[in-house]
């Protein structure tokens, strides 16, 4: 067990009291405390032995979290961090009261990211490189039986924006549970991103990971959280109201259906209806509150929220752009949770392998912006498999989306610039531009009224990029570094 050599934590006004933690082999410097939650704090800290800069979560031990913790990352422990979009965690120690987890540090959270933008949503193509590792992340995790269960902005930390736009790790494993052992009924999941099936307490698989990644994905694309309930009551009231009634399975055996739905009786089943929110002000004494600004009446009108400058193949490639990005939405925010896209068809998906755009590269300089942008994190996608087959034996598309059709989900479709399903065309896979991401402002123009925004400004734009090109890559700046593993809670009831 490691000894202590100075207890270490801020006191009533957020001020070092002392500034040492020591472990069996190392030595640290508490530079400063980033983020405080409900189950400990972190400290942005100093190795001595190396100077190399970490950040150490301080749990306290009678937290179960810390087991939770601890058994996640032990399990996580033969993952490559880098591949697998995970954060690095080094060792363990103990610090008097604390339980000290030594991790990576890294640059900022997502959710600090975004509000740098205040209000202004990402691009597209800003969406798609952290779609993509987040759900090559959850796939990893997946497949390693674990459900993390509080993903959320917070918990996704950019590694280094200057150097690495848009490269991201997941972190904070303290809610996470084996999905064998999952357990009805656990309070889980930040309650923006809460699943259906965890508010209404009915069994649960890793499919909440998945609704939580939906959730952000749509937020970023709007600017605004998808569904920013104040309580479960309103977040169930603006699920439904956008995506329509919860399947009947989940309803009749749903731990807490009553709680939010009454029932009543056909001459052949059982049927629920949401109570009001004055019943709800009765029964629980929360008043319910309308706090979303922008309301949509289904995942469609996300279709509806851009008008665009742009014109031509720019113009086309965009439409359709957004229509596979809605598209995937779909699946994975479906509300039957067996039905929900997995990470591994988000993958796979026609948004994230760009095989909708990939005969549009030599035309469009927004398309050469999207690969460029995946390019510069080593995450442009290649057809494989089954996709890669198909491409082989079947002749290029001259205007259609396509993407593999490998399962029977039903999310890997084909998509025109229309909208409408085509199962008749494939496509080969793409060249890599050699563009690289600059940072200057969208053609995009925004149909819903948004935050005010300061006008963020952009650093070096390469030689080699054109003018045209430019008018689609979006700007970005430095802000405030923030560690690995803050654990301040947006969103939580």
């Amino acid at each position: 067990m490691a000894t202590q050599v100075f207890s270490t934590e801020p006191d009533k006004k957020g001020q070092l009291v002392t500034r040492w933690l020591t472990s069996g082999s190392s030595t640290y410097e508490v530079q400063s405390f980033v983020g405080q939650g409900a189950y400990g704090i972190v400290a942005k800290c100093l190795r001595m032995e190396d100077k190399k800069t970490v950040a150490i979560k301080m749990i306290k031990q009678q937290s179960n979290h810390k087991n939770r913790e601890l058994d996640a990352l032990k399990i996580l422990k033969s993952l490559d961090p880098d591949k697998c979009n995970l954060v690095r965690w080094y060792h363990d120690f103990i610090d008097k009261e604390y339980v000290c987890l030594v991790f990576e540090y890294l640059d900022k959270s997502l959710y600090d990211f975004i509000s740098e933008k205040n209000g202004q949503p990402l691009l597209l193509m800003e969406i798609r490189p952290i779609v993509q590792q987040l759900a090559t992340a959850l796939n990893h995790l997946k497949a390693a039986g674990i459900i993390h269960a509080d993903l959320k902005p917070e918990n996704v930390m950019l590694v280094n924006h200057l150097q690495e736009p848009y490269r991201v790790k997941i972190i904070d494993f303290g809610l996470a549970c084996n999905i064998l052992a999952a357990r009805t009924g656990s309070y889980i999941q930040s309650r923006f991103f809460r699943s259906p099936e965890i508010i209404l307490g009915y069994p649960f698989t890793e499919a909440i990971d998945m609704w939580s990644l939906g959730c952000m994905a749509a937020s970023m694309y709007l600017g605004k959280w998808l569904y920013p309930g104040r309580s479960e009551y309103d977040m169930i009231k603006f699920i439904t109201h956008t995506q329509g009634q919860l399947p009947r399975k989940v309803l009749h055996h749903g731990s807490k259906t009553s709680t939010f739905f009454q029932s009543f009786n056909t001459s052949t089943t059982t049927c629920w209806k949401l109570k009001s929110s004055e019943q709800i002000h009765k029964q629980t004494g929360i008043q319910p509150k309308e706090t979303r600004s922008i309301k949509l009446s289904s995942l469609d009108g996300l279709l509806h929220i851009r008008t665009f400058d742009s014109k031509g193949p720019d113009l086309t490639a965009e439409k359709t752009d957004v229509r596979v990005f809605v598209d995937m939405l779909k699946g994975m925010l479906h509300l039957d949770a067996t039905k929900r896209m997995t990470p591994n068809q988000v993958l796979e998906h026609q948004f994230t392998c760009m095989t909708h755009l990939v005969n549009r590269n030599s035309q469009s300089g927004y398309v050469r912006a999207c690969y460029s942008v995946m390019k510069q994190n080593d995450t442009a996608p290649s057809v494989s498999g089954a996709a890669a087959q198909r491409s082989a034996q079947e002749p290029e598309s001259t205007g259609t989306a396509q993407t593999t059709d490998s399962d029977s989900s039903g999310w890997n479709r084909n998509v025109d610039v229309d909208g409408n399903l085509n199962t008749t065309t494939a496509v080969t896979r793409p060249k890599h531009v050699n563009e690289h991401p600059a940072r200057s402002t969208s053609s995009i123009k925004w149909k819903m009224p948004f935050c005010d925004s300061k006008e963020h400004k952009g650093s070096n734009l390469d030689h080699d990029t054109s003018d045209h090109e430019k008018s689609y890559l979006h700007k970005s700046s430095a802000g405030p570094t923030t560690s690995a593993c803050s654990s301040v809670s947006h969103g939580h009831m």
